[in-house]
């Protein structure tokens, strides 16, 4: 992972706001700088590592190494949780959103997966004197008989530049990983797991639903599950899986059973 003096990048959060990591600071789209919202630099290391994995948990460890130590400082888990406690203040004073970043208790934390975060790129800036000059030149008009198909042109050209420019879905939801295989079930998610919570994910499924082992056993299908990391740690969290059976002849899917649980935690 990088470290954060490597991550100057700016990301929209819950399409409401702007972080840019180089400089700590949160603006509103369109909006001149948040003055009185400019993060410290510690807080702004840690929220530059925690939200460049959303989802992902970052332990205790890693972010004092990161943050403190890399730095030339000595951290500690008080100033840690006090950190995290102002981002996430700051954060819900900026979104309305609560829950922004995520405790695994004795583990770490976590930037919540289920808040859209956008990775936004630098407009280019106009070449200098070129306003002026476009300015002061004089556009000769058309004929008639060209001026309507110029128009239709330019309409068609405005209108794809306007579908562009709409907000892109979120990557997080743009590609499936297949992550193993359940009895004759294709595991796949949307999430990115570490070697350890994909090992573990067996345990979780079936502690949570035991009937998927029969489930897997006697039927070829899709198995697209969601797991709150903090589940993986011991703790209580979502989950969400469908299991859809694909039809034998031809593999397709035939239908699909959705299922999910909230405040779950594996006994």
């Amino acid at each position: 992972m990088l470290t954060p003096k490597e991550q100057l990048m700016k990301y929209l959060i819950a399409s409401k706001v702007i972080y840019d990591t180089e400089s700590g600071e949160f603006t509103l789209p369109g909006a001149e700088r948040l003055e009185a919202q400019k993060l410290t630099n510690t807080a702004n290391r840690i929220l530059s590592l925690l939200i460049a994995s959303p989802g992902t948990v970052l332990e205790r460890q890693y972010l004092l190494e990161h943050v403190w130590e890399s730095a030339g400082h000595t951290g500690s888990s008080s100033s840690l949780n006090q950190y995290i406690s102002i981002l996430r203040k700051t954060l819900t004073s900026l979104t309305d959103i609560e829950e922004s970043i995520i405790v695994v208790p004795k583990v770490g934390f976590y930037f919540s997966a289920d808040i859209d975060v956008q990775l936004l790129d630098e407009p280019c800036a106009p070449a200098p004197g070129n306003d002026n000059v476009a300015a002061k030149k004089k556009i000769p008009s058309l004929p008639l008989k060209y001026s309507i198909p110029a128009l239709l042109i330019l309409a068609l050209i405005a209108a794809n530049l306007w579908v562009w420019s709409q907000p892109k879905a979120n990557e997080r939801y743009s590609r499936v990983n297949e992550i193993g295989k359940l009895e004759k079930c294709t595991l796949t998610t949307y999430e990115h797991l570490s070697a350890d919570e994909r090992q573990r994910l067996h345990e979780v499924l079936l502690s949570a639903q035991p009937q998927l082992a029969e489930k897997c056993a006697n039927h070829l299908a899709l198995l697209t599950v969601n797991v709150q990391p903090s589940v993986f740690y011991g703790s209580s969290g979502r989950i969400f899986y469908s299991f859809c059976p694909l039809d034998s002849e031809n593999e397709t899917l035939a239908y699909c059973e959705n299922h999910y649980a909230f405040n779950w935690k594996m006994k």
